[in-house]
Order: structure tokens, then C-alpha cells, then sequence
């Protein structure tokens, strides 16, 4: 059963890709339509309780203002005879599926729907926004979404949800988007003495690293071949938090030096390049706006030692990390493509690290209660990336997802490090509180 939504703007217009999309629809173009779905950005949003049931016209109604609110969500992302370009569409129709369940079923069938939709790989000029209903009793219970990643990062899908909420919850938002995605794209046009900035800072460090992290094929790897594990983990989520707030940093960067100074020792390599993946929301134009804005870092880490006084002395370095990753990617290829000649071997570290949380750290340490676990997902046939480790939050805790390619990191190393990860932040903040 589906459901139709036609949605307006008064905002429309033909651009070329922001710097962030194109960095992501190459990714997806470099691992192929049967894989491509591993990037769709799923979102599952309970309907708010207040204001009593709510029947699916009017839900329908709160997603078509949504559309209509955002560029992103509007976006037709196409490929033509000089590359990708998008088209924001001032108006058209949202088909939203609907699947009734008994009422005690309704998270269970909101859950599989959500993978439903977000299991398959969006299309060249396809709608870039997926939707779909859980109805109980004529009412619907939940709504599930599925964002083509090139229109839109973790952050923006969390900026989705809330203001569909807020919808749901008043009717309408009265204030606009701090920023546009049509706007992105003229700023980033304007910016080239910016991006030529951080790719120069790019160039020198590649120039001191190794040219790929996992450079050697171990064996015939598993099937498929990049597996997914996650370890979910209350005391390395307690530790790192502990951690973070003896060295007055993130948990996010507490956790990315503590496993390069793992990968350093994994690889042999005297040193370690790991590229952060940066959500680049750092201003109040940009922590409001619904697009991709993801761009990679480059951190590099030659030391061992105590992770605490790493962290700090090290931290200057995740900084510049981080300002170094608004660029535009198609200059910044053409200096890996020149780098990689001059090196004569392929320069770059396949080896990242994403912090998919949403929201800021916790404020307190948490609860090292509870067990780990460790379980496995469904993996691809091909990823744009040898190894990734990703953050987010996994049955209540902190959850530690490990992607790699198991002809470099077979299953049994990929097992061994996310355990490694975990003794070693709780050990240093063992240390830490008996200080």
C-alpha cells in the first residue's frame, strides 16, 4: 500500500555537486550499484506520543513540508556529459510505503522497514528520499527514512528526524535553514584559495607516511570479501569518556589516536596515516544545513607510548586534521594523481575513521557495567576504503565498528583489534583515576 505527498518550494535551481557530495558519489561510483546501498543513511523516528494518534494524511503532510524545507532533500543527482550535477526541484510528489502491524509489532516493523528501503542503492536521478509508514489501528507509529548519502551526511539525517518531529509536534518551524545546499555551492565556488590551502597541507604530510597503510595481500579473504564487525562495550565507552575528560578532549579523538597507536604497532609502519572522516559543522551556518558535508582528514602519529599524554600531544595535530578537510575533491585528485607519479607507487592510506554518534559527548563518565559483545554484520563485496573504524551507538552503549578487507585483515585480526582497543583505553584510564 502506498501513499502519495506532493511537496513545494520556492527554492529551485541546477548546480554542480558541493565539495562534500562529490567526494561521497565518487566513493559510491568507485564500489559499484551492487554495493552502493552500504552508504544510504537510514533514520527510524517513533511518532511523538503528545497530541494523541496521528493518521498517515496527516503525517504525509509533515514529510511533504519537510521536502519542501531542505534542498538536499529535493535534490536529483545526475550524471551528465561533464560529470555529476544535481537539479533542486521546486515541486513534485514523495511515494511513501505503508506496512500495517499489530500494535506490540510496530517496533519490529519499523525496524525491518527501514532496512527495506535503505537495501537497495539509489539510481542516477532518482529521489533522493525514501519514506515509509508503520500503521496500527489506522494510526502510524513510526516513520521510516532512507537519504541518499550524496544529498546528505549522518549530521543532516539527524537535522531530518528533529525536524520532523518538530513538525509532527507544532504544525510547522517558523525559523528557515541556517544555510541552503544552492548556497553551499556558490561558497565553494569562491573558495578556492581555502581548498588550495589544505590540499598543499595534504601534499607535505603524504609525503612523510607510507603510501597505504595495509599494502600486502595476506590471503584469499572471506566471503564477502570487506566484513563488519561491531563490538559494543559499556567499559570502553566508560574509559573513553574518563579519558576525555582528564585531557579536556572529545571521546571521538581519545579514541582515534588510541587506535592509530594500535595500527601503528599492527603494521610494522614507523608511522601511522589514518584520515578522520569530518562532519566540517564547526559554524552556525553550517550545524543547521542538510547536505554532505563530509570530508577526510589527515592525521599522521610516529610515537607509542602512554595514550593520556599522547592524546595531548597529539591533539594540535587532530586539530589541523580536521581543518584540512574542506577541499575540493577534484583538485585535490588531480595532486594525488601528480603525488602518486612522482612517488611511483598509488598514494593514499585506505585506512579511516568516522564518528557516526549523533549529538555532543556525555557529560558524566557513564557506567562500566555490563558486558561486551562482539558480533558480526553483513559485509560487501567492495568498499572505497581497505579498513574503517566507525563509532556510534550500539544497544545502549558505545558500539566500535570495525570494516576491512579480509585479504589485508583477516576476521581473526579484525576480532583481535577491536579487543586490543578495548583493553588498552581501559587500562589507560585505569591508570588515569589511580593517578
Amino acid at each position: 500500500m502506498r501513499l502519495s505527498a506532493d511537496f513545494v518550494s520556492s527554492r529551485s535551481g541546477t548546480a554542480e555537486l558541493a565539495w562534500g557530495q562529490r567526494a561521497v558519489w565518487g566513493a559510491i561510483r568507485d564500489v559499484g550499484p551492487d554495493n552502493a546501498h552500504y552508504f544510504n543513511v537510514p533514520r527510524l523516528l517513533a511518532v511523538p506520543r503528545a497530541g494523541g494518534p496521528r493518521h498517515p494524511g496527516a503525517v504525509a503532510a509533515a514529510l511533504a513540508g519537510l521536502v519542501g524545507r531542505h534542498d538536499a532533500l529535493r535534490s536529483l543527482v545526475r550524471l551528465g556529459a561533464a560529470g555529476p550535477y544535481q537539479e533542486v526541484a521546486a515541486a513534485g510528489t514523495l511515494s511513501i510505503e505503508m506496512v500495517e502491524a499489530a500494535c506490540g509489532d510496530a517496533d519490529v516493523a519499523g525496524t525491518d522497514l527501514v532496512d527495506r528501503l535503505a537495501g537497495r542503492s539509489f539510481d542516477d536521478g532518482e529521489q533522493p528520499f525514501r519514506a515509509g509508514f508503520v500503521v496500527c489501528d489506522g494510526a502510524v507509529t513510526h516513520v521510516a527514512l532512507v537519504i541518499s548519502h550524496v544529498v546528505a551526511d549522518w549530521h543532516a539525517a539527524d537535522i531530518v528526524v528533529r525536524d520532523l518531529r518538530m513538525l509532527l509536534l507544532r504544525g510547522a518551524i517558523a525559523r528557515p535553514p541556517s544555510s541552503q545546499l544552492l548556497d553551499l555551492v556558490r561558497e565553494e565556488k569562491a573558495a578556492s584559495a581555502r581548498s588550495d590551502r589544505a590540499i598543499a597541507q595534504w601534499e607535505s604530510l603524504l609525503r612523510t607516511v607510507p603510501s597505504i597503510m595495509f599494502p600486502t595481500v595476506v590471503g584469499p579473504g572471506a566471503t564477502p570479501r570487506f566484513a563488519r564487525a561491531v563490538l559494543s562495550s559499556p567499559r570502553l565507552n566508560h574509559a573513553a569518556q574518563v579519558l576525555a575528560r582528564r585531557t579536556g578532549v572529545s571521546t571521538a579523538t581519545v579514541l582515534m589516536v588510541a587506535v592509530t597507536m594500535l595500527l601503528r604497532e599492527l603494521t610494522g609502519q614507523e608511522t601511522c596515516a589514518i584520515t578522520p572522516i569530518v562532519h566540517n559543522r564547526f559554524s552556525d551556518r553550517t550545524r543547521g544545513l542538510v547536505t554532505c558535508l563530509n570530508q577526510l582528514g589527515l592525521f599522521a602519529l610516529g610515537r607509542g607510548g602512554d595514550l593520556a599524554e599522547t592524546v595531548v600531544s597529539e591533539y594540535p595535530a587532530v586539530l589541523a586534521a580536521y581543518r584540512r578537510a574542506r577541499y575540493d575533491p577534484l583538485a585535490f585528485d588531480v595532486m594525488i594523481d601528480r603525488l602518486s607519479a612522482d612517488r611511483g607507487v598509488p598514494m593514499f592510506p585506505s585506512c579511516c575513521f568516522n564518528d557516526l554518534r549523533p549529538g555532543e559527548d556525555p557529560v558524566d563518565a557513564g557506567h562500566a557495567d555490563g558486558e561486551s559483545e562482539l558480533e558480526w554484520l553483513p559485509g560487501t563485496d567492495q568498499r572505497s576504503c581497505h579498513f574503517c573504524l566507525a563509532l556510534m551507538r550500539w544497544k545502549g552503549t558505545l558500539g566500535v565498528e570495525l570494516s576491512a578487507d579480509t585479504a589485508r585483515l583477516p576476521k581473526s585480526e579484525m576480532t583481535a583489534l577491536l579487543q586490543r582497543l578495548e583493553s588498552f583505553v581501559v587500562g589507560s584510564a585505569a591508570r588515569e583515576i589511580a593517578a
